[in-house]
């Protein structure tokens, strides 16, 4: 895992990845590494600035939910990379919203509020 790094340029034989040049910001220069291939991992820390004084979050800033995307306030649900749910990928974040729209109309339609 490398931290701190921009990435520069990706590097492949026309079939598969073969290396990766990156400025690393803290020592200030560009290194160079081979490899077979790449995992991009953008920042983790969650835009959630907007709910801190309305809803319980964590130490790193994620919304607090139960496994139906319920808050610590009734009525407001989330979901995706912004909550604690685990594994922050696209296809985790995708199924959660889907999961958790599907509880709101559930919480509403039964009146089995949270």
């Amino acid at each position: 895992v490398v931290t701190h790094a921009r990435t520069a340029k990706i590097e492949g034989d026309g079939k598969k990845v073969t290396g990766l040049t990156y400025f690393d910001r803290k020592c200030e220069k560009e290194i160079t590494l081979s490899l077979d291939g790449v995992f991009v991992q953008i920042g983790l820390l969650p835009n959630s600035g907007f709910a801190k004084e309305t809803l319980e979050l964590t130490k790193f800033g994620e919304i607090v939910v139960d496994a139906k995307g319920h808050t610590s306030v009734p009525g407001i649900y989330a979901a995706g990379d912004v909550t604690t749910t685990p594994f922050k990928q696209i296809i985790i974040a995708m199924g959660e919203g889907a999961k958790v729209a599907l509880a709101a109309f559930e919480d509403r339609m039964y009146a089995g509020a949270h």
